[in-house]
C-alpha cells in the first residue's frame, strides 16, 4: 500500500493571521500613546516660545515709552499717552492666541513684574494636565 503525502499550500493560518493582527494593533496602541503626550508637550513648548516674543514685545514697549502697557492691546494699537511707539506694532499678530485658540491674559501689577496667561486646552482658570494653567512666571519651572 502506498501512502500519499499531501503537499501542503504555501500561506498563513488562521490562528498565524491572528497573532501577526494582535501584534500590529499592541504597536499602534504604543505609538499613539506616545504621539499623544508629544502633541501636548509641543503645546507647551508653542506657549513657552509665545510668552518670549509676548515679554521681548513687551520689553521693546517699554525701551520705547518708557512704562509698560496695561494691556496687551497697546503693543498693537498706539496708546493716547505714548511718547514713542512703533513705528510698526510690537506684535505681529492681535490679540495673541495659545494653541488651543484662546487669547493669551496680560496682567501688569507695577515696575517690571507682569505675567501672561494661558489657561490651557479648557480655557479656564485652574485645572489640571492639559487644562493646566500656564503663566510666564512659572512655565519654565515646569517640566512638562
Amino acid at each position: 500500500m502506498v501512502v500519499r503525502r499531501q503537499r501542503r499550500r504555501g500561506g498563513f493560518t488562521l490562528v498565524e493571521l491572528m497573532v501577526v493582527v494582535a501584534i500590529i494593533g499592541l504597536l499602534a496602541a504604543v505609538v499613539t500613546v506616545n504621539v499623544m503626550s508629544q502633541g501636548h508637550k509641543a503645546r507647551v513648548e508653542r506657549v513657552r516660545a509665545d510668552m518670549k516674543a509676548i515679554g521681548d514685545a513687551l520689553d521693546l514697549f517699554k525701551i520705547d515709552c518708557g512704562y509698560y502697557p496695561q494691556q496687551l492691546q497697546d503693543l498693537w494699537e498706539r496708546p493716547a499717552n505714548a511718547r514713542k511707539w512703533g513705528p510698526e506694532p510690537y506684535l505681529k499678530e492681535y490679540p495673541p492666541k495659545d494653541p488651543w485658540g484662546n487669547d493669551y491674559l496680560f496682567n501688569y501689577t507695577s515696575g517690571s513684574r507682569y505675567e501672561i496667561i494661558s489657561y490651557g486646552a479648557d480655557g479656564a482658570p485652574g485645572g489640571q494636565d492639559e487644562a493646566a494653567d500656564l503663566s510666564s512666571q512659572t512655565i519654565n519651572n515646569q517640566d512638562q
